[in-house]
C-alpha cells in the first residue's frame, strides 16, 4: 500500500497518541493540545494552564499550533536547539518524551501510519521533510 500521510503530521499524531489526545479524560484532551506545548510567549499573550502548557479552543487551533511547532523543531529552525541532522530520539526528548518505551511506542506507530520499517529512534530529523 502506498501512503500519502504527511510525515510531520504523521509525527504529531504519534506523539499526540503517546499523550492520549483520543482519550477525553487526557491532559492533552482537555487543553486541547496534542503535543502539551509550552508557551514562550510574553506573559498574557496565550492562555496556559498551570505548568505553563498552552490552552486552545479548538482541537483544530491546537493542532495546527502544534504542526507549526514541531515542524520548525524538524526544520531546525526552533530556539529549542534541535538541527535536521539530529535524530528522533534527541527531538522526542524535546517533548519529555524521555523513556525509551515511549520512544519505542512513537516508531512503532510512524511505521503503521506511514507504511515502512525504515524508521528508528536513530532516524534523522531530514528524513521527516523529505517528499514521498
Amino acid at each position: 500500500m502506498v501512503t500519502r500521510v504527511n510525515r510531520i503530521e504523521a509525527l504529531v499524531d504519534a506523539i499526540a497518541a503517546l499523550r492520549g489526545w483520543s482519550n477525553p479524560e487526557s491532559v492533552s484532551y482537555q487543553l486541547r493540545n496534542p503535543l502539551l506545548v509550552h508557551s514562550f510567549s510574553k506573559p498574557g499573550k496565550n492562555e496556559l494552564d498551570e505548568d505553563g502548557r498552552r490552552i486552545f479552543k479548538t482541537s483544530l487551533a491546537g493542532y495546527r499550533a502544534c504542526l507549526f511547532d514541531l515542524e520548525l523543531k524538524v526544520k531546525g529552525e526552533s530556539r529549542a536547539g534541535i538541527k535536521k541532522d539530529d535524530k528522533l530520539e534527541n527531538l522526542l526528548r524535546v517533548y519529555n518524551i524521555v523513556e525509551k518505551l515511549g520512544q519505542q511506542q512513537v516508531v512503532k506507530f510512524l511505521k503503521r501510519a506511514l507504511n515502512t520499517q525504515d524508521i528508528s529512534v536513530q532516524t534523522p530529523l531530514a528524513w521527516f521533510l523529505e517528499e514521498k
